[in-house]
């Protein structure tokens, strides 16, 4: 059975070695704004939009799919901003969007117009290795931007999902503690038995203001005003959550507190994992689907 065409639009290095992936395995592939790399002779490079839809029957859009919520995520500033309602004007009934995630309001305009949408983020086997991947360049950074060993590191982590159970399994040999703030009882039970001290905000008096370092994994505000400046001025903030954030873009100016967004940390530092793992995950996706 032949397989189908897709285009890879903008994005960092991952969407690269998806686009070679996918061409190995035999799928008609065509990228658009992608980085500038030393592609397959067999893999179509486009310049115009329209044209690289034309024919695709699978579109994969990149990760973030927008970092402004206007223009297409690309890497490669050589390329013009793409705009994102232009994407969505282009698309045809019955195409197939793989994306990392997208609104739910976004998705049901898109299959209000006969499209269908794959969030790949929702695979569990696709989640559990993004994590660790997500992981292993948060360590890096951490030890690149903090001027303190991490054996000597008091660590509070907001959210064990499934990057905050990674980061908390990679992390935890390394740190002399790790409190963990989470919600949910059973994620709680599950860290502690891993070594991770569960706390409650009546803690935070007590804790706070002898951590080092904070981790945020959640895409929302978990720390008020009047906590962060329990947070002594030597703490480092490392936040891996998606937009909205879990902090203020004006966290250094507001407390005085380093303060570091760390967005897309898979393709920065495992372009060649990350993107094999999505190839892999759009494959299984077009062997159900077409």
């Amino acid at each position: 059975m032949a397989k189908p065409s897709i285009a890879i639009l903008g994005g960092d290095l991952r969407q690269c070695y998806t686009a070679e992936y996918l061409h190995s395995c035999g799928f008609h592939v065509t990228c658009f704004h992608t980085p500038d790399f030393p592609y397959h002779s067999g893999i179509l490079l486009e310049q115009e939009l329209s044209q690289a839809l034309t024919q695709a029957e699978v579109i994969l859009l990149p990760t973030p799919f927008s970092k402004d919520g206007v223009h297409l995520f690309q890497a490669d500033q050589q390329h013009p901003p793409c705009l994102s309602d232009e994407l969505w004007s282009s698309l045809k009934p019955g195409q197939i969007l793989a994306v990392y995630s997208l609104s739910q309001e976004k998705i049901h305009e898109l299959e209000q117009k006969c499209c269908k949408v794959f969030q790949f983020s929702l695979s569990p086997v696709f989640a559990r290795e993004n994590a660790w991947l997500t992981a292993e360049g948060l360590l890096s950074e951490v030890i690149r931007y903090t001027p303190f060993s991490l054996s000597s590191a008091r660590t509070l982590l907001l959210g064990y999902g499934c990057c905050g159970s990674a980061i908390g399994a990679l992390f935890h040999p390394l740190c002399r503690s790790i409190y963990l703030l989470e919600q949910e009882q059973e994620k709680q039970g599950l860290a502690e038995k891993k070594g991770i001290c569960p706390i409650q905000k009546e803690d935070f008096s007590t804790v706070l203001p002898r951590c080092s370092l904070v981790i945020n994994t959640i895409p929302a505000a978990v720390l008020e005003p009047e906590w962060i400046r329990e947070l002594p001025g030597s703490c480092h903030i490392f936040d891996i959550a998606s937009s909205p954030f879990g902090f203020p873009g004006t966290v250094t100016e507001d407390y005085l507190l380093p303060y570091f967004r760390l967005p897309g940390l898979p393709g920065r530092f495992s372009p060649v994992s990350a993107g094999q793992a999505t190839g892999k995950i759009i494959e299984r996706i077009t062997d159900y689907v077409i």
